[in-house]
């Protein structure tokens, strides 16, 4: 279903949707389509190629040709990042959206998104995802509460205190949010990067609690790659920029800008243990840095008389007792660690529990 642009259209804001592409001869047309047939009627589609070298240029312009609304940017490699800064320059829209070019949305999710947005004057829209195998099984989902914030600290304090994932393309943003913009010089996690500016700058914003985006598993994914300098450069860049961010515009919420690159840097050790696929010099130092940064936390929090919480749903919560023991396993026995996770999945292959 191709919208024309018509004297209804004209009264109706666009919707400029950036798709990033590298080598998706074998989803594009499916992630355009989920878009190009979507119930809001006013959405331009800008592809940006970036630089691929399977068919993903053939096939952005044959969809260029089927879909009146799409516009093609074909570009040498520059990475994700700069792909999606590229597209919002090339861009007109009032609203943004962004989405991967393996991934696809319900066709209901703009229109939707944009209703809460403009009944609430809101800078941006955030809504669930479904985890999903290539052939469409779903593998999880998440979902937050319904949610309208329109006070800058708490809206912060949503972002900066959930055990939720920061991605961008789950939203649905006022083009005034990418206004004197820093775009990250990353090649991976760019997403923290992205996701502390916006949450800064925001004075309202809301919460749909049904998941519309569809995230499909990768394989080869970041997950399952031998850990490299850059990985571990490009993760703790974009962890230290939350951090800056956080300690320059709200303080208080240091210890959990803390305990965002203490997760990140447990999560990838034991990750890499389990795998056992890691660089030991760079696990060895990422170790250390665990450590350190662990204790910044810890002192951090004895700085401020309090203790850290978390926020699961609505109520606010201590830490795990699970989450202690795991943060005390990574400081002295990581590959305990890994011989428990080697045994909890073969007790859930076992029992599925």
């Amino acid at each position: 279903m191709v919208h024309s642009t018509n004297s209804l259209n004209n009264l109706i804001k666009v919707l400029s949707v950036i798709i990033p592409a590298y080598n998706v001869e074998k989803f594009l047309a499916k992630c355009v389509e989920s878009v190009a047939n979507q119930t809001y009627p006013n959405i331009e589609i800008i592809i940006v190629d970036d630089g691929s070298t399977d068919n993903t240029p053939k096939i952005c312009d044959e969809l260029a040709s089927k879909y009146n609304n799409v516009k093609v940017i074909h570009q040498s490699n520059q990475g994700s990042n700069k792909t999606r800064e590229n597209g919002l320059k090339a861009s007109t829209g009032e609203y943004i959206a962004f989405i991967d070019a393996d991934d696809y949305i319900d066709l209901t999710a703009y229109e939707k998104a944009i209703k809460v947005l403009e009944v609430n004057d809101c800078d941006m829209v955030q809504f669930g995802y479904y985890y999903i195998e290539p052939d469409g099984e779903i593998l999880k989902t998440r979902c937050t509460p319904n949610i309208r914030l329109d006070n800058p600290r708490e809206i912060f304090k949503y972002f900066i205190t959930r055990e939720t994932e920061d991605y961008v393309w789950n939203r649905v943003y006022k083009r005034s949010v990418f206004e004197y913009f820093q775009w990250p010089k990353v090649s991976m996690f760019e997403d923290n990067c992205i996701s502390v500016q916006i949450f800064i700058k925001i004075k309202k914003f809301a919460a749909i609690e049904e998941p519309y985006y569809y995230y499909v598993k990768r394989i080869g994914s970041l997950c399952n790659q031998p850990i490299t300098n850059q990985i571990k450069n490009d993760m703790l860049y974009s962890l230290d920029f939350l951090i800056n961010l956080t300690e320059k515009n709200f303080p208080e919420f240091m210890p959990e800008a803390i305990m965002r690159k203490v997760n990140n840097i447990r999560g990838l050790i034991l990750n890499y243990f389990f795998l056992n696929i890691g660089n030991e010099e760079i696990i060895n130092q990422l170790t250390g840095l665990y450590k350190k940064e662990y204790g910044r936390m810890r002192s951090e929090l004895k700085r401020q008389g309090r203790r850290l919480y978390i926020i699961k749903d609505i109520s606010d919560q201590e830490i795990p007792c699970k989450q202690k023991i795991y943060f005390w396993l990574v400081t002295h026995c990581p590959k305990l660690y890994r011989t428990y996770l080697t045994a909890r999945l073969k007790i859930h292959a076992l029992t599925g529990i």
